[in-house]
């Protein structure tokens, strides 16, 4: 299994790219685990055209995990005619189409022609909906969903993968503060740990703070691959122990 992240950054970012991840099984087509805005513009820097990719995992409904799927609605629709698919956790379904799309693609369409329609998320997408605990299969890898605390009173999910061929497993908490729980459950046998990090102490902040992963045991630590962090990270490098900065455009291979 091959892990390419097409951006690193945190939501606020403007150097790094939304924190997405291009995901190539051993054996099978490739995928994405998110798709923020900078999505295909990284895709079309690593000569991947956007439009060979027919499935999309979703974590959760902030725009730097969803703000591409506009794009990609209309242009596999108007240009590509054909459907991706998008694999959206359950709860969350509605509102990525009236909370999150619909306001820039809901419309009527076939205007004249005596067979209008109103547009919803299927005139885009194939939605195939998320389970917690149901496993999914994309070729060679099994991507296992579990639920992750972010933002108070609204869901995020993260995902274990696991590819069957070279036995590679990895987990992303997506965007989460940190559990020892899911750590516990879903990277203790992980040879690397994607996890989001906020360099830089923020109240009330809804993702996990570089001092809190920095008490975490050292078997942690040696996995943790450091995600969604801001442009100032070059001032903390030396400085987050046994963890890495994940970068951009690089190839991990699992």
């Amino acid at each position: 299994m091959e892990i390419v992240p097409l951006g690193v950054g945190s939501a606020f970012a403007k150097t790094l790219g939304n924190t997405n991840f291009l995901i190539k099984p051993a054996q099978g087509e490739p995928f994405l685990l998110d798709c923020g805005h900078t999505a295909t513009r990284a895709l079309t820097k690593l000569e991947v055209p956007p439009e060979s990719i027919d499935n999309i995992i979703i974590s959760h409904l902030h725009s730097d995990h969803i703000g591409g799927l506009e794009e990609l609605g209309f242009c596999s629709r108007f240009l590509w005619k054909k459907k991706l698919t998008l694999y959206v956790p359950d709860t969350m379904v509605e509102d990525l189409w009236n909370q999150s799309l619909k306001g820039g693609m809901g419309q009527i369409l076939g205007h004249g022609t005596g067979k209008e329609e109103e547009a919803g998320l299927e005139t885009y997408f194939n939605v195939e909906e998320v389970v917690g605990g149901r496993e999914m299969i994309f070729g060679s890898v099994v991507v296992t969903p579990f639920k992750v605390p972010h933002v108070p009173g609204r869901i995020c999910w993260g995902y274990k993968m696991m590819d069957t061929v070279t036995d590679g497993k990895v987990m992303f908490t997506c965007d989460s503060k940190l559990s020892l729980f899911n750590l516990d459950t879903f990277g203790g046998d992980a040879q690397a740990i994607f996890h989001d990090c906020e360099l830089e102490r923020i109240p009330g902040t809804i993702h996990t703070p570089l001092e809190h992963l920095m008490q975490l045991d050292t078997s942690y630590q040696s996995r943790i691959m450091l995600v969604h962090y801001g442009d100032d990270w070059r001032k903390h490098e030396g400085l987050t122990g046994l963890m890495r900065f994940t970068r951009a455009g690089k190839s991990y291979t699992f």
